[in-house]
């Protein structure tokens, strides 16, 4: 661990004194101490071979532990940011990648990524290199270090790029959906790309992820009109015991006891935290009894979500499906919606065995998705999270519908569906490809080869077709072309 202390530590603002401190306690995560006063900078992830696969940092930390004044730093170029990322694979890395994409992903923030490199065909390597997100004072904040072994398969190719288009060309690649103009804070009639489609393969097969990855889409229920029996400060678990104080618009509840003993230093149990005047992010830490067996049948803990998410939405009937769940753990059942057995399996639960391990309750997840009509508003779903004991709402992240404005959209689109996918095919290219296997053993990763979809280096990849004008954006440069 000295040598990966020595290195990590020229990727960070300052450059402390830092020290790796194995705790035995935590199995997955290794904490970066400062070596003069253990102040947390973040953790780092290593493999049995005490190979780095992941870092997370905390950049605020490092600035007010290391005398550092931001206002007297320069800010990085490009070229500069990207010779600390290849120092740093250097130094990490398990083999000689090559520079793939360069990102911005917030104001003076970047997301680089390297890949390994098929040195007979020439061809990236997905997910075999790294993912590095470093910001404009070339401190390195967040990685992820692919290290593990790879087989290369080499499959005889049998048809052309021109021959793989013309075959994915026979199939309708887009579908109407609505969509947030969020420069004019309008909804729009939109034709979007169908990301189902991955490409074609060297055999002539097109490809789709949910074929590929043997996905199903989840069945879609309605949502009956909510009767609200529960205050929201109950269902998210605070009593008599907690005190409520509200800073700047956010709620916070705190342990009266915290509050009298640690005073400012408390830690609020509960956070409601409002932003954009239309959303909220709920968190909820209250402890729980981890010697309790019962898990609430299934029902309740869906009547406490749809609850819960009346009270901050309000006619979620209305507005909301209710999407059929998936397994969430190796000991859950999949869920019926006509079923009235609990999700949980309690005999095959070991409630001692998963409270050693883990500190939180264990949740159960609903997925509240939006729909106009048959389209669905993924942007604007809601995930709340249950705990199975308790019926506590544990976390729920919400941005509310301006349904004023999407009622607003007229749904008769001008441009038909064979114009705007004719539109996308236009400039459609195919490319020879890397892609990742399914291996059932999960020892290895195997890469194959398809043609995959593949943006013209111009424009970038089309991100939508307006319905009514038949303006077309483009993902990658914003671009918009009439």
């Amino acid at each position: 661990m000295i040598e990966i202390e020595m290195k990590l530590k020229k990727y960070l603002i300052g450059q402390p004194s830092i020290m790796i401190n194995e705790d035995e306690t935590m199995e997955d995560s290794i904490e970066v101490l400062d070596a003069r006063n253990d102040v947390n900078y973040g953790y780092i992830e290593v493999t049995d071979d005490k190979e780095l696969t992941n870092i997370n940092i905390d950049f605020d930390k490092l600035v007010e532990n290391n005398g550092v004044g931001l206002e007297s730093l320069e800010e990085l170029e490009m070229d500069e940011i990207l010779h600390i990322t290849e120092s740093f694979m250097k130094d990490f890395g398990r083999e000689v990648v090559q520079f793939s994409n360069f990102s911005e992903i917030g104001e003076g923030e970047y997301l680089v990524v390297y890949e390994a490199i098929d040195k007979k065909l020439k061809l990236p390597l997905p997910n075999s290199g790294a993912v590095i997100e470093i910001n404009s004072y070339g401190t390195i904040t967040a990685a992820t270090i692919f290290q593990e072994y790879y087989q290369l398969t080499y499959p005889k190719v049998e048809i052309t790029e021109d021959e793989a288009r013309e075959i994915l060309c026979k199939e309708i690649l887009v579908e109407l959906g609505i969509e947030e103009n969020e420069e004019l804070g309008e909804f729009e009639l939109v034709y979007q790309p169908i990301r189902d489609y991955i490409g074609v393969t060297v055999d002539g097969e097109v490809q789709k992820a949910s074929q590929l990855f043997s996905e199903t889409e989840l069945e879609q229920f309605s949502v009956t009109p909510v009767q609200v029996t529960k205050a929201l400060p109950k269902l998210l678990g605070a009593t008599d015991q907690y005190v409520l104080r509200e800073e700047d618009g956010n709620l916070y509840w705190y342990v009266a006891e915290d509050l009298d003993a640690k005073g400012e230093d408390a830690e609020a149990v509960i956070e409601v935290l409002h932003f954009d005047d239309a959303g909220a992010n709920y968190e909820s830490n209250v402890v729980w009894d981890t010697e309790v067996k019962t898990v609430l049948p299934f029902e309740q803990l869906k009547d406490n979500a749809m609850q819960f998410l009346e009270i901050i939405s309000g006619d979620i009937h209305n507005k909301y499906m209710l999407e059929e769940q998936s397994i969430l753990h190796e000991d859950t059942e999949e869920f019926d919606d006509n079923s009235d057995e609990d999700i949980f399996n309690v005999d095959e639960y070991d409630e001692e065995e998963y409270a050693d391990e883990h500190e939180d309750e264990p949740t159960t997840m609903f997925t509240f998705i939006p729909y106009f009509h048959e389209y669905k508003l993924e942007n604007y779903s809601v995930l709340i999270e249950v705990g199975i004991h308790t019926g506590i709402i544990r976390s729920c992240l919400y941005s509310a519908l301006n349904m004023e404005s999407i009622r607003g959209i007229n749904i008769t689109p001008i441009i038909s569906l064979p114009e705007a996918d004719a539109i996308y095919k236009q400039n459609l290219q195919m490319k020879l490809s890397r892609f990742e296997e399914i291996d059932e053993d999960d020892e290895m990763t195997i890469y194959s080869l398809n043609y995959s979809i593949n943006a013209p280096s111009e424009n970038g990849a089309i991100d939508k077709i307006n319905a009514t004008t038949g303006e077309v954006t483009y993902a990658e440069s914003d671009i918009v072309r009439g």
